[in-house]
């Protein structure tokens, strides 16, 4: 197998980087990035793929992104050079911290249109699969084995969603993080108060991707809070059982 070039181009360096850069070749161009601490505005300048990139003002990352970073640290998921799939993709959180974690290609699905940032449609390690809704995914959709499933749905629980995955190849090893909304996991029409009802859903999340060959789940709060202040519950489970 050929080895990876030595160099890339500056502009695409900047974007394994910084994803959610809509525009890395203005930013550049504009004189806003260190390359090894010397400024370079040439966004078609070739640099080692190890260089160090310093940006100015860097955008904040998307707070699905932060959602999606905070699970994958907290359940030591490594992306790696992994396949991953991000269902309910929208405007592209999940996808922005997959590819900072390493992910070699990520199918971003959503079931919308033109949501999609376009620094995501423009990078060559994203599959965009837009107007797609859940139920329609087949292995021609996503013809590589995926080992990583990330969800974020509204309006749909994840145990009903649950069976809807297999549809797709999952690798052994696969790791699937899930946003748990607890509002659309019990079917409520306002906010459930409760701290035992936010419980419930994430179990009932749970029970959900385990009945489908899913093990070990775990949780945790997740540190973004999602609309209306609303608690959201990151949810973890592993192909294989851990051991």
């Amino acid at each position: 197998m050929p080895s990876k070039p030595r160099f890339i181009a500056l502009a695409q360096r900047v974007r394994q980087l910084y994803p959610q850069i809509p525009d890395p070749a203005r930013l550049i161009s504009d004189g806003r990035v260190r390359v090894n601490g010397v400024v370079n505005s040439n966004p078609r300048a070739r640099v080692p793929r190890d260089a160090a990139v310093i940006i100015a003002a860097v955008p904040p990352a998307p707070r699905g992104a932060r959602k999606l970073a905070a699970a994958l640290e907290a359940f030591a998921v490594s992306a790696a050079d992994r396949v991953a799939v991000d269902i309910g993709a929208a405007a592209g959180g999940f996808t922005v911290a997959l590819l900072a974690a390493g992910a070699r290609r990520v199918y971003a699905v959503d079931a919308g249109y033109g949501q999609l940032l376009g620094s995501l449609r423009a990078d060559k390690r994203v599959v965009t699969l837009e107007r797609t809704n859940i139920g329609a995914l087949r292995p021609s959709l996503v013809p590589d084995a995926v080992e990583i499933v990330a969800i974020d749905l509204s309006y749909l629980s994840l145990a009903r969603a649950a069976p809807q995955v297999e549809a797709i190849v999952i690798a052994g090893n696969a790791d699937l993080i899930a946003l748990v909304k607890p509002m659309y996991e019990l079917g409520l029409a306002a906010l459930p108060a409760a701290s035992g009802q936010r419980v419930k859903a994430v179990e009932l999340a749970a029970a959900g991707f385990e009945a489908n060959g899913w093990h070990t789940p775990r949780w945790i709060e997740s540190p973004v809070a999602g609309r209306r202040g609303a608690a959201e519950y990151l949810l973890h489970l592993r192909r294989g059982r851990l051991v």
